[in-house]
């Protein structure tokens, strides 16, 4: 979990990885590690929500069923704590729960995937999805997985999307100039018509892998 100061400290990391001068491990005072070999965790929940939310114009969409956005010791795939999104789902048609944050590094080239792990409780019905969204470049182009994710109810489901050039897993084949401009990152929790589900998702590890 960073904070824009902090932010600022990845930022450099981040830089010197893509002109190749950071050999091994490095930590930040955030505790994040950047390194060819091991994931950034860059968003894990312990203590804030660092700005993720629910963009206006998603409140306002008649699809969007998501209600809240909140910090949650429940449960956790990394530390202690969890982002915790409540959802009403209502069946029979499709509807999404969509949230988003505003990325303070948004050179992301010495990276080539970003995973995030997702629990749903052990009793909610089968046919939840999910997938990433990112919003790119100077036009602020919204830009959407491929396909989206099956979740499994009463376990961790690992969501991954690799960024390289020529990646299956967007909508379009991307270039290198894909991954040096991300200005938004969101998750969207999907229902295709089923099932029907009102209660909490939960959300955390959410880290970029070389």
């Amino acid at each position: 979990m960073l904070n824009a100061t902090q932010w600022g400290v990845v930022g450099g990391l981040v830089a010197a990885l893509a002109a190749g001068t950071v050999a091994s491990a490095q930590e930040s005072p955030a505790g994040a590690v950047a390194s060819r070999q091991e994931p950034l965790i860059v968003f894990d929940f312990e203590e804030s929500l660092q700005d993720w939310g629910i963009p206006d114009w998603a409140q306002e969409s008649a699809d969007h069923v998501g209600k809240t956005v909140d910090l949650s010791k429940e449960v956790a795939s990394h530390g202690t704590g969890s982002m915790q999104v409540f959802a009403d789902f209502p069946g029979g048609r499709w509807t999404g729960s969509y949230i988003e944050v505003l990325m303070y590094v948004t050179d992301w080239s010495p990276f080539g995937s970003i995973s995030v792990d997702v629990y749903l409780p052990p009793k909610t019905p089968q046919g939840l999805l999910a997938r990433f969204i990112l919003t790119v470049g100077e036009k602020w182009e919204w830009t959407e997985m491929n396909r989206p994710i099956p979740l499994e109810p009463g376990q961790w489901t690992t969501i991954t999307a690799h960024l390289k050039p020529g990646s299956l897993d967007w909508k379009f084949f991307p270039t290198e100039a894909f991954r040096k401009d991300i200005r938004k990152l969101g998750i969207r929790i999907e229902s295709d018509k089923n099932p029907a589900y009102s209660g909490p998702i939960y959300l955390d590890n959410l880290r970029l892998s070389p």
